[in-house]
């Protein structure tokens, strides 16, 4: 019944052509290209690092892009605080007589890097779904303790925000309409609702650990069956890794213009 009100609380499965490789091989990938993007330290490495992320938003016509944007957005709510602190905090020239000039330009950078390992990790990695991203990391010889803790996280996650969502609604439409008391009024019930929505976690993850207590442990779930590594995969890893070295290389070779990050 909430199904069109409220985001899904699955995950962000959904199908793409990148469903071709295997699991493994995509993993793989995205994390490779993702730590070769989080090292970079100037402009032009990054713009050489925007091919791949382009090429990917626009993989999937326009409905993966609507999906991927969705993301995003979510992704990028954090930016306005990094600018916010950094050009208050960053030493150097201000502008406006409270703004680091420099401040701003190195929180624009971040949110730039930012943006570019959200797209790859969405695509190469987040779109596959919990299962065959749990299948891909047992594949990959992962501990399964790693495995369990990531899975159950991204799984309690969602859950947690459906229900935020779902009480949030009820406090915007229970919240009087007069003004300052109104504002009052709404404090009291998001303090009410964050301490409600705590306890409810405390409950969930106690029936959580019996429910898996009760299967006998992660032995009791199934798990996503291995598809065949091909030449495809070993394509797709070399380019990935030849790229990654490209912008490593990139980096390196204007070190003396980098950003002091």
């Amino acid at each position: 019944m909430t199904h069109g009100v409220f985001p899904s609380c699955g995950d962000f499965a959904h199908e793409s052509r990148l469903d071709a490789l295997d699991p493994r091989c995509r993993a793989i990938c995205a994390f490779t290209c993702a730590i070769a993007i989080a090292s970079l330290r100037d402009v032009t490495a990054l713009l050489a690092a925007s091919a791949l992320p382009l090429l990917l938003l626009c993989l999937d016509g326009k409905r993966g892009l609507r999906c991927l944007a969705r993301h995003l957005l979510t992704a990028n709510k954090i930016s306005a605080l990094v600018v916010l602190f950094l050009a208050l905090t960053y030493p150097g020239e201000r502008f406006f007589y409270l703004f680091s000039a420099r401040g701003t330009v190195m929180a624009l950078f971040v949110i730039w890097k930012l943006n570019l390992i959200s797209v790859v990790l969405l695509r190469m990695a987040a779109s596959m779904g919990i299962t065959r991203l749990g299948g891909a990391m047992e594949g990959l010889g992962f501990p399964l303790k790693l495995r369990v803790l990531l899975l159950l996280t991204m799984r309690y996650v969602f859950l947690l925000a459906l229900r935020v969502a779902a009480m949030s609604m009820a406090v915007n439409l229970r919240m009087g309409k007069d003004g300052g008391n109104r504002c009052v009024s709404g404090y009291r019930a998001y303090a009410y609702m964050i301490g409600t929505t705590l306890i409810h976690s405390s409950d969930r993850s106690e029936r959580a650990a019996l429910a898996i207590g009760c299967r006998g442990g992660m032995s009791g779930f199934s798990s996503a069956a291995q598809s065949r590594w091909t030449w495809k995969e070993s394509y797709a890893c070399l380019f990935f890794f030849i790229y990654s070295a490209l912008l490593i290389a990139i980096s390196l070779s204007h070190a003396g213009a980098a950003m002091p990050l």
